[in-house]
């Protein structure tokens, strides 16, 4: 299942209506949240479908960045 960020763009905090209808998505999953966005892994197609019917939120794929290694390394010969 992808996972999916969903920000609130509109003036406020995000409607609780929305975001009952958000979680009550069958199939979806709350993976986190914070004040204006959720992350959850959810199919798409639902998803946006849900989406085009409240107005204020923005949807986007989770993409991981890999992050270097910090530790020093030793170099080979």
């Amino acid at each position: 299942m992808e996972r999916f960020i969903l920000r609130f763009t509109g003036a406020g905090d995000p409607p609780a209506e929305d975001v009952r209808k958000i979680r009550g998505l069958p199939g979806l999953r709350i993976v986190d949240t914070s004040h204006r966005m959720l992350l959850v892994a959810s199919p798409e197609p639902p998803l946006e479908k849900l989406l085009l019917r409240l107005s204020g939120w923005a949807l986007s794929k989770e993409h991981l960045v890999k992050r270097p290694d910090p530790r020093p390394q030793i170099k080979e010969r």
